[in-house]
């Protein structure tokens, strides 16, 4: 759970809990269930949380000083074990955390990346945070009907700086569907609401079929849309490959 993230889209992973539940088809493979079972980091995964210890928690801290002092902005992906956002997450846990990006957004330095699946719980649970200026909100869409229901849920509910996650990604997904059709008062409104894309393959044994025009198709959306694309994984001649190329060219593009 640490400083140099092998997630390729983050400089810092930060897991201020451990622990889940199954919500939609993305979660049937899950990596995190995988790690914390194989660890013994939660007794029961989708019913046990473990808040982690308080010297991990110091972390944040410790990235946000150390960015300042070098002069950029690091990403630090918040939860890769679990979802900010899930109501089964003791409340003070929570408000916890917000009062930590709090204090690094004061510090400067960071960029929290906070990726859900629940975004129907982003209005209740972050409504004190819109005014936040270091948080980029996420949801994850998996497939078409997730993109379908979640996209919408993210640009109705945050006004911030948004990304998406297609990852697994499970189909071919058109995001124009829900990306520029949004339902304002009483009628629809064309909007181009979406900051980065991040798309990627399913991994472990048991990863389910990946189509490399689908990836391509997200591609070519972004592209049209002036969207910044990260292409994250996919397997290659049989081998799952880290920032593959697509089509001659690695796609490892960031907003700014």
């Amino acid at each position: 759970m640490g400083e140099n993230s092998k997630i390729a889209w983050t400089d810092h992973t930060f897991n201020p809990w451990i622990g889940c539940q199954k919500v939609s088809a993305g979660c049937k493979e899950c990596y995190a269930r995988k790690l914390a079972t194989r660890y013994h980091w939660v007794n029961e995964w989708g019913k046990d949380y473990h808040r982690t210890n308080e010297a991990n928690w110091k972390k944040p801290i410790k990235w946000a000083k150390q960015a300042v002092k070098d002069g950029v902005i690091r990403r630090i992906f918040c939860a890769s074990l679990a979802d900010v956002f899930d109501a089964n997450v003791p409340y003070q846990w929570r408000w916890d955390l917000f009062e930590l990006i709090l204090e690094t957004e004061r510090i400067g330095g960071l960029e929290w990346l906070l990726l859900t699946k629940r975004p129907e719980n982003i209005s209740k649970m972050f409504e004190d945070m819109q005014c936040v200026t270091n948080v980029r909100l996420g949801i994850t869409a998996e497939n078409q009907e997730m993109a379908n229901k979640r996209i919408p849920m993210l640009l109705d509910f945050w006004t911030g700086k948004n990304f998406i996650s297609i990852e697994p990604m499970l189909e071919k997904i058109n995001l124009s569907i829900t990306w520029f059709t949004a339902t304002v008062g009483d009628g629809p409104e064309s909007i181009h609401g979406l900051d980065w894309v991040i798309c990627g393959s399913e991994s472990g044994t048991n990863a389910r079929p990946f189509d490399i025009d689908w990836a391509r198709s997200v591609r070519d959306q972004c592209v049209t849309a002036g969207v910044p694309f990260f292409l994250k994984q996919m397997p290659v001649d049989g081998k799952l490959t880290i920032l593959p190329e697509l089509d001659g060219k690695v796609w490892n593009q960031f907003p700014k």
